[in-house]
């Protein structure tokens, strides 16, 4: 029964998979390792308090189970709980000094809290390795990059990994009237070039194209894509699409830049009743939380359709969307307002 909701549980059949350890406990209520593939399961799916329960369980019928002790670090850690979860990633490796998961588990606490120094020294060490284990590890690591230095950091990162961004060429999506000039100033050296790409022909682009439907770019044409404030525009079911599209026209390890509303921020300034206060100032003019949601009034006076927004995103969603449209890596910050992300195409 177990090992028929093991291969449930791989299949991503999750009730089947509950079903098959529920029907085992039953059978078997004192067995840790059942507790433990619950635990397992209800982490999966989100439910983290009852995966604590259940590890929690499993922990206490075998006390020595490193791996227990390890999903136990991982789901503590996945509410927030970093000092705890250290305690038990730091007992996984008493019980198994071999068990480089536990390593990569403390980094990411370490990671949580912007302790970058200790985060990095742990995870470095285990990113050179193969296996899940070693991309974790370089993407801890791509994230202290990312967090300490932003761009400049990421592709100085990357270069050490044979990815080489000092250069190519930069399709800038959504351009509206802004050029390479107004670009993050890793692409001001000199050695870019640009192809803007914009659904409104009035602002005279390269392209005319929306970013869902993007046939006129080449496939592994360019070296970087430059997205700012751009898919928010986008209905919620166009942006998987326009995302896919941005990789399949990135080359090998080539780097997707998107800044856009940080939803997060301006429903916290709507729950504080502020709606119209500044939250940031751009080159338009003030931003409140209300040109967050809907776009920025100023752009809409003369009827601009093309600038409503139509979706938007908060920090983990936009991160687990880079993912989902194929990226090996995607890296997110909140900025003032902003989400600021960049997301790495596999080499």
């Amino acid at each position: 029964m177990v090992e028929a909701g093991i291969s449930f549980h791989q299949r991503g059949e999750f009730e089947e998979a509950n079903s098959c350890y529920q029907r085992a406990l039953a059978l078997a209520p004192d067995s840790g390792k059942t507790w433990h593939l619950c635990g397992r399961l209800a982490m999966d799916i989100g439910l983290l308090g009852e995966a604590e329960a259940f590890v929690a369980r499993a922990i206490e019928l075998a006390p020595d189970g490193a791996e227990y002790a390890l999903t136990m670090g991982a789901v503590l850690a996945a509410q927030g709980k970093n000092e705890e979860a250290r305690e038990f990633f730091n007992k996984a490796l008493e019980l198994n000094p071999a068990l480089e998961e536990a390593y990569v588990g403390l980094s990411t606490t370490f990671l949580a809290e912007r302790r970058f120094e200790e985060a990095r020294a742990l995870a470095e060490p285990l990113s050179f390795l193969g296996g899940a284990v070693g991309s974790r590890a370089l993407a801890v690591v791509g994230e202290c990059a990312f967090a300490q230095d932003q761009l400049a950091g990421v592709f100085k990162w990357w270069k050490t990994h044979g990815v080489d961004l000092s250069g190519g060429m930069i399709l800038h999506v959504g351009c509206g009237r802004a050029t390479l000039s107004s670009l993050p100033a890793v692409f001001q050296n000199g050695n870019w070039g640009e192809i803007r790409l914009d659904i409104d022909p009035a602002v005279k682009p390269d392209i005319i194209a929306s970013v869902s439907e993007m046939s006129p770019v080449q496939s592994e044409s360019a070296q970087a894509v430059y997205s700012c404030h751009n898919i928010e525009h986008l209905f919620h079911h166009e942006v998987p699409v326009a995302l896919k599209e941005f990789h399949r026209a990135l080359t090998p390890g080539g780097a997707l830049v998107i800044r856009t509303p940080d939803l997060q921020l301006a429903c916290e300034m709507v729950a504080q009743d502020r709606l119209y206060d500044t939250v940031y100032v751009s080159p338009a003019g003030p931003i409140a939380a209300i040109d967050m949601i809907y776009s920025y009034r100023g752009f809409l006076l003369d009827n601009n359709v093309f600038m409503l927004h139509k979706t938007g995103f908060t920090a983990t969603t936009l991160k687990a969307k880079l993912l989902e449209a194929g990226f090996r890596f995607a890296f997110v910050r909140r900025l003032g307002g902003e989400l600021f992300a960049v997301a790495l195409k596999d080499k």
